[in-house]
């Protein structure tokens, strides 16, 4: 079939379909609603959260290491509604990895290496305590856990899916606004705390992500501007540890093009174009690169409650701070290595079904494939081999909202 017949095909879909609005489909695997219920003033609910996975990452190449991640993470919580624009929640967060008995004993966001002095016995357990308040209805204002993770919407070479299975829930401040003109997402995550004297500096991780809406995300054609930037600091003014400090950030910015079908077989077709950059703004450590740049794009295919999608990535110097390492430029698996130029293609198969109120089953497949690229080691280039991997996992998440007291 060549490239002509392809087109008339695809026009052919288009047309067949019917234009009435419709709304986006949500991933509701990681991410949670964020607005609240007027009609829910006064009420007191129990929110029974529970995330239970089964994870493998297999890669065996030069930039990653692959591992399985099994557990579950659980977040029981009281949710009260004083006001019809406030929304508390207190509980407890815990994670459990099968066959783990002890957890490192601090904020962290990987499993990679032991770094804690001090550890918990059985479970990774932290206190929840979520503030919120919504002024009018396009407004959100959250105090202490915020809707972190994949509730930021940032493209996967920013920020790892697979950190909504290891990495502490986010904590600090946020304010989300949502109207038909823009969906805008900016936060502090204070990862840690520092006493004076104390031997670690303090960790603060500063975000945006926002949406342009040119079109209405609701129309069956959708345009839209993503602008996105992630910002670290270690350091602090009390101590910083023997003087140090790192200040580094990513962003990206492109357009994403999308048509919303109503069918209930062919959903959803989506296109991003996506340039991102890393920065090194501050760092008294010795760094690979200090600034990098990268292309990005993303096709997405709704069908059934099948996602589809083809991601190609080619960055050059380019150091990732929350995405995963494949799509990075120095390795994670062998020490100073590094690759100042790297093309990742990453096809995948995402499977994804409610059962009843607030349970959904899903599953994923996806394929890294790196061709052969140029590996400087001082001055002396070095051909590697090609790069495969794959990963595969199976989540089920049970989220039922009891009402104990209207």
């Amino acid at each position: 079939m060549n490239v002509r017949n392809l087109i008339f095909f695809f026009c052919c879909i288009l047309l067949s379909q019917r234009l009435s609005a419709q709304v986006p489909v949500r991933e509701s695997l990681f991410t949670d609603i964020y607005t609240i219920d007027p009609e829910k003033e006064g009420q007191l609910g129990l929110c029974i959260d529970n995330l239970s996975f089964l994870n493998n990452l297999e890669t065996g190449g030069d930039i990653q290491k692959g591992y399985t991640l099994p557990g579950f993470r659980f977040n029981p919580r009281l949710t009260y509604y004083p006001t019809s624009m406030i929304k508390l929640e207190a509980g407890i967060s815990l994670l459990k990895y099968w066959g783990a008995d002890r957890y490192p004993n601090y904020a962290y966001r990987n499993i990679s290496e032991w770094k804690a002095p001090g550890y918990q016995l059985g479970f990774h357990l932290l206190p929840f305590f979520r503030a919120q308040i919504q002024p009018v209805s396009q407004l959100n204002i959250v105090l202490g856990h915020i809707y972190g993770g994949s509730n930021h919407s940032l493209i996967e070479p920013l920020y790892n899916p697979e950190l909504n299975l290891t990495a502490d829930p986010e904590m600090g401040a946020q304010i989300i606004y949502n109207s038909r003109v823009a969906h805008f997402d900016t936060w502090v995550n204070w990862e840690t705390f520092t006493f004076k004297d104390e031997a670690n500096n303090e960790v603060v991780t500063a975000g945006i992500s926002t949406r342009l809406h040119i079109t209405n995300p609701q129309s069956f054609f959708y345009l839209g501007v993503p602008i996105q930037a992630v910002i670290i600091h270690h350091g602090g003014e009390i101590d910083a540890v023997e003087g140090k400090m790192v200040s580094m950030a990513n962003g990206a910015a492109g357009l994403q093009f999308g048509f919303n079908f109503d069918n209930p077989v062919f959903k959803y077709l989506g296109l991003s174009l996506v340039g991102a950059g890393y920065r090194d703004f501050h760092s008294d450590e010795s760094l690979t690169f200090n600034q990098g740049w990268a292309v990005y794009s993303n096709l997405n295919v709704r069908v059934w409650n099948l996602d589809l999608k083809m991601n190609i990535w080619r960055s050059g110097n380019f150091i990732n701070l929350f995405g995963s390492p494949i799509f990075g430029n120095v390795s994670t698996s062998k020490e100073n290595w590094n690759f100042p130029r790297i093309m990742v293609w990453n096809p995948g198969i995402k499977y994804e079904q409610a059962f009843g109120n607030g349970c959904h089953l899903g599953a994923n497949f996806e394929l890294f494939f790196t061709p052969e690229f140029t590996m400087y080691e001082g001055v002396v280039p070095i051909k590697t081999e090609k790069y495969f991997g794959w990963s595969a996992g199976l989540f089920l998440r049970i989220n039922p909202s009891i009402v104990l007291m209207k």
